[in-house]
């Protein structure tokens, strides 16, 4: 009977240790190069900035004639606090700080991408 028991304990921790070294490897497989947001407005950028490198937040706007955006940059993050567009979803997206996370603002044609030193 302890035998059996001994069994399953040993399993159970290979099996913890095991999980635990695959959440730890996942979690920090984001690397440690550039981050850079890229601002794009009906398809072409107007903006990059590195935001592994901003030390105090900032806010500004992005105005054309389909209307604003104000934009916050923090380090690390990028997101659209305000806006005078219709449905409110670019700022409802929130913050984003990583690849494959997109803001869009459709009615402005307004695009906020990521891209890490990974991905180049």
């Amino acid at each position: 009977m302890i035998r059996k028991t001994k069994f399953w304990v040993i399993l159970f921790a290979c099996v913890f240790v095991l999980a635990a070294v695959s959440f730890y490897l996942l979690w920090n497989s984001g690397g440690t190069g550039a981050v850079t947001a890229r601002i794009w407005l009906d398809g072409e950028i107007v903006e990059e900035i590195e935001l592994s490198t901003v030390v105090v937040p900032r806010e500004f706007d992005i105005t054309t004639e389909l209307g604003t955006n104000r934009i916050r940059v923090e380090h690390g993050s990028i997101c659209v606090i305000s806006a005078d567009c219709p449905d409110q979803t670019c700022v409802h997206m929130g913050k984003i700080n990583g690849s494959f996370q997109t803001i869009a603002c459709v009615p402005h044609k307004l695009v906020i991408d990521i891209l890490t030193e990974d991905d180049a």
